[in-house]
């Protein structure tokens, strides 16, 4: 087909034709499909959960499975405020209303405590007693002492609903398993945090300063700035992109054809994608962008040469033809290869970036689609101005772009082995500087420090908890194995032991509940704080607890008691800390635990831990299957296959010296910076393909490489350079980003895209005027 195309390029002529014909029935087409796009877009959901960033079948999906069906759902929300002393009634009795409140009102609740209905555990008289710390708010300042006395000597509290110090309390939110029917019509984590941050937000709460984190208000404040930027820095990009086309475009039609082509390949893809059923994803932050950029591209060349084709004294539809004819191939080709960059996500197991690369892929698509019909029905309007023909290739308007164009020519034909030997330079420096690259992500650090979320995060990880946990399940073998007192003594050595970590804020199991029970049954003494001697004593408390009224017991043990839950909480870490953590604990599970006993990770770490080794693994998987299919397809597409090869070169460069570049400042790569490489070798393809394309047939045409070389870039660079502005300035608007990675990954696309056009005017044009592919001349360098 490509052959055909390049040999006879009436597929387009007759298309460009078909479209100046039926223009206006193909403009209430445009309408009906944008109308309906539009509507379909209200069905979007996002959703940034981490175990949506996991395939079905990943293994942390499986074990989190395994862990909701044994223990209920992990899902929590904490509410932390400064109290100079809890212990007032005023302050108890507002605690108490908006636990009342949010216990009442937020959905799929199943508990929330707080130090007013705690339970607590004592011995008395003839047995164990079993009740709210608080069971009615007191008055007498010795009632107060004395609730105060036993809230801060109960371990279990301090860390957890109080601070050390006292002067930090806290509400603890746990919830029910989502019914997965509900899942499936909304993101019901995303309402529940809603709901949460709704009531807190009541004028009656509005004196207590609160911190809220947890998994339903992260999802809820990160959709909402996903959103919000999404939408913002689409507008700033198709604001920047206007001034820019208003400068360069050439007239009131170059401006409006490209702004419509981006507005409705954005309206569609989104509108494909709210009928597919697909949910957004934090990625969903770099399509609008990235379409407006790649859309505005796709059009440039052929405004460039139907505005080329006027200049010479064609009408306006015979230069619409015209330029069908010479870019319709060299579009299609940038559009394919644009879309098969973007499907090289799917080498990676990251589901937002598997569905963003499908994302972007229709996009692609679409903005060709839509420049195809939009461009000759803009430029067919209005009457046509006589300009006289020149009898010239081009008309030499002797601008800055010209002048520029001209040094361009002029070096590369006076230095082609200087140009060569500094870009060898450069990628030898890049290739260094790529080898020190280090994978590293922390989500909630990666926020701006300015953002509510982060500030909340901060705090929490400062005063008391932590606000990152990894939930451990130690699977005994045999039902009634954790009432064991061997395997309680090794559970407690490994809670001691994982307490002891600088790492650790606080730690949860079984074994604080047999301590309590431990404690009870010897008159309350703190020095009996600790395990029994025997199983039949520790089978007895456990019983004890639960005939007494003990609730707490189901979201520690399995129900036939063979599985027990770790919980462990930490301030919010880095994927290196995190791995250096989770090293030592299983170091000491595989050094001091019976080997019988099976242990399994889930969480936010051991899912953040499997996340940047899918990430390491995905950059790379994504890189190569981009590069492959794009070196296939320019191989084919330029029917050489030592013009393919050198045409990847000015596509590598760019990919190759930004991460060097990364390497040698330290920066990391992290999930949104895993799909860069692939995202620039996918984008500056464009316009390597529309150089190439042209440099083959001006050189059949001209039959030397100098001139080859100068009708080209007289022809294509003026668009590429064009595009080049618009791609630096489209994603420079993630500098303003409230995202640290969005923020880098702005930058570096910038600086990717500048050494993209520095690649194609002097790699390029060096390798073509000193490797000859295209055979002996057969004219004159005049």
């Amino acid at each position: 087909m490509i052959e055909n195309l390049n040999g006879s390029p009436n597929f387009f002529k007759r298309l460009a034709v078909f479209i100046l014909k039926f223009r206006w029935p193909l403009v209430v087409l445009l309408l009906l499909l944008t109308a309906f796009s539009f509507y379909k877009m209200r069905e979007l959901k996002f959703d940034s959960s981490i175990e949506s960033m996991f395939l079905e079948e990943d293994p942390q999906l499986i074990t989190f499975n395994k862990f909701k069906e044994t223990f209920g759902s992990d899902d929590f929300v904490y509410i932390l405020f400064e109290t100079e002393d809890f212990f007032k009634p005023e302050m108890i009795r507002l605690v108490s209303k908006l636990a009342e409140d949010l216990e009442t009102n937020v959905p799929y609740v199943d508990d929330v405590k707080f130090l007013g209905n705690v339970e607590y555990v004592e011995g008395v008289e003839g047995g164990i007693e079993i009740s709210d710390l608080i069971e009615k708010i007191p008055e007498a300042d010795e009632e107060i002492k004395r609730i105060k006395e036993r809230a801060m000597a109960e371990p279990l509290y301090i860390d957890n609903l109080i601070s050390k110090d006292g002067k930090t309390a806290a509400i603890a939110m746990t919830f029910e398993l989502y019914p997965e029917e509900q899942k499936k019509k909304a993101d019901v984590r995303h309402q529940v945090g809603e709901k949460v941050l709704e009531i807190l937000a009541k004028p009656e709460y509005e004196n207590m300063e609160l911190y809220t984190a947890g998994g339903p208000v992260y999802d809820c404040e990160y959709d909402k700035l996903s959103g919000k930027e999404s939408s913002t820095f689409g507008l700033i990009c198709l604001s920047l992109n206007l001034l820019i086309l208003l400068w360069v475009a050439r007239g009131v039609r170059g401006v409006i054809a490209p702004l419509l082509v981006v507005v409705l390949s954005i309206f569609w893809t989104l509108g494909l994608v709210g009928i597919i059923g697909w949910t957004l994803n934090m990625m969903v932050i770099l399509l609008p962008v990235l379409l407006i950029c790649v859309g505005i591209g796709d059009s440039m060349h052929i405004i460039a040469e139907t505005q080329d084709r006027m200049d010479h004294g064609h009408d306006r539809k015979e230069a619409i033809v015209k330029a069908f004819t010479m870019v319709g191939v060299p579009c299609f080709l940038t559009s394919l290869t644009t879309a098969a960059g973007f499907t090289s996500f799917l080498g990676t197991v990251v589901k937002p970036v598997r569905e963003m690369g499908v994302y972007a892929a229709i996009g692609v698509i679409m903005a060709f689609v839509v420049s195809l019909i939009i461009v000759p029905i803009i430029f067919s309007l209005g009457k046509d101005k006589k300009r006289p023909a020149t009898g010239k290739e081009s008309i030499n308007r002797h601008d800055l772009f010209d002048r520029i164009l001209d040094k361009v020519f002029r070096i590369n034909t006076r230095y082609p082995k200087v140009i060569i030997g500094i870009f060898i330079g450069l990628t030898l420096f890049s290739v260094y500087g790529y080898l020190k690259i280090e994978v590293e992500t922390n989500s909630m650090k990666g926020l701006s420090a300015d953002l509510p979320l982060r500030q909340a995060y901060d705090y929490i990880d400062s005063k008391m908890g932590g606000s990152m946990a990894i939930e451990m399940m130690l699977d005994t073998g045999r039902k009634d194995g954790v009432k064991d007192i061997t395997f309680l003594k090794e559970l407690e050595q490994l809670q001691n032991h994982i307490d002891k970590h600088p790492l650790t804020m606080k730690t949860t199991c079984v074994i604080d509940f047999v301590k309590k029970m431990n404690r009870a049954m010897h008159e309350n003494s703190p020095s009996y704080y600790s395990l029994p001697k025997t199983s039949a004593q520790a089978t007895e408390q456990l019983f004890l607890y639960e005939t007494s009224g003990g609730k707490e017991l189901d979201k520690q043990v399995s129900f036939n008691y063979d599985i027990a839950r770790l919980t462990v909480r930490t301030q919010s870490l880095g994927s290196k800390e995190v791995r250096t953590f989770m090293t030592d604990i299983d170091k000491f599970v595989k050094e001091n635990l019976d080997s019988s006993i099976k242990v399994e990770y889930t969480g936010i770490m051991t899912w953040l831990r499997a996340f940047v080794d899918m990430v390491a693994n995905g950059q790379k998987r994504s890189f190569v299957l981009a590069f492959s299919a794009i070196a296939i397809m320019m191989i084919i597409a330029l029917r050489s296959f030592k013009l393919g090869l050198i045409s990847m070169a000015p596509n590598l460069f760019p990919v190759l010296i930004s991460m060097g570049f990364m390497g040698m400042a330290g920066m990391y790569i992290d999930a949104t910076l895993m799909i860069f490489s692939a995202i620039i070798i996918g984008v500056v393809v464009d316009d390597t393909i529309h150089f190439f394309s042209r440099y083959k047939r001006e050189f059949k045409h001209k039959g030397t490489y100098k001139e080859a070389l100068k009708a080209t870039l007289s022809i294509v660079g003026r668009p590429i350079m064009f595009t080049t502005i618009i791609l630096v300035a489209g994603f420079s608007v993630f500098g303003l980003s409230d995202i640290n990675s969005m923020v880098k990954f702005g930058l570096m696309a910038g600086f990717a895209f500048i050494w993209a056009l520095l690649a194609d005017f002097f790699l390029a044009p060096a390798l073509l005027l000193l490797m000859k592919p295209l055979g002996a001349e057969n004219g004159s360098d005049g």
